[in-house]
């Protein structure tokens, strides 16, 4: 339960406001994170070749998958909520010439990841209401997140399959439902 602050003589319990911003902001967060451990976990099963496999030549590789959701993320949360100009450049993301090292994407990703949510932590409930305009959409912060949040999920688990694909029955599974681990799975 989210702490209260004293005033004087009295208790001040936060606004229900407060409440559900925080709640959303720390679902958010929760939600990318998650996603990032499922996906270093794919990456930890593959090797470079496998990482940047098509399963056919106009569809994407992981790899290809990491770039798209760090430009992503990068021009919704981390240029989009500050109202920052964003230098994202699409068509790169999904080009066949780029083929970063597992390091350096879960670098990518884990960095991008960890600004996202340094953004989405500074919010506040008056600025999830503010309108912004990112990538030629007009939003307010709250539909930023909400567009951007689950994109990330969504293509972390085409990520999963493409693990899945490739791997088979040698697929190493993070979490199942007998598993000891105390977190939401997504």
């Amino acid at each position: 339960m989210e702490s209260f602050t004293v005033q004087g003589d009295h208790q001040e319990m936060p606004s229900a406001a407060d409440q559900i911003t925080r709640e959303y902001i720390l679902e958010s967060i929760h939600l990318l994170e998650q996603s990032v451990h499922k996906i270093e976990h794919c990456l930890n099963q593959l090797d470079r070749n496998q990482i940047w496999w098509r399963p056919e030549p106009e569809l994407n590789s992981i790899g290809n998958l990491i770039l798209h959701l760090c430009g992503n993320l990068n021009q919704w949360a981390v240029n989009g909520i500050p109202d920052l100009t964003d230098e994202r450049q699409r068509a790169l993301e999904f080009s066949s010439e780029v083929r970063l090292t597992v390091d350096e994407l879960t670098g990518m990703i884990t960095q991008t990841v960890a600004q996202a949510s340094a953004a989405i932590q500074s919010l506040s409930p008056e600025t999830l209401l503010e309108s912004r305009e990112i990538q030629g959409f007009t939003v307010t912060v709250l539909g930023a997140i909400s567009h951007t949040v689950p994109h990330f999920v969504g293509h972390t688990h085409q990520i999963i399959y493409l693990t899945r694909l490739q791997l088979g029955k040698a697929y190493q599974f993070d979490w199942s439902p007998g598993s000891q681990q105390n977190r939401v799975p997504i």
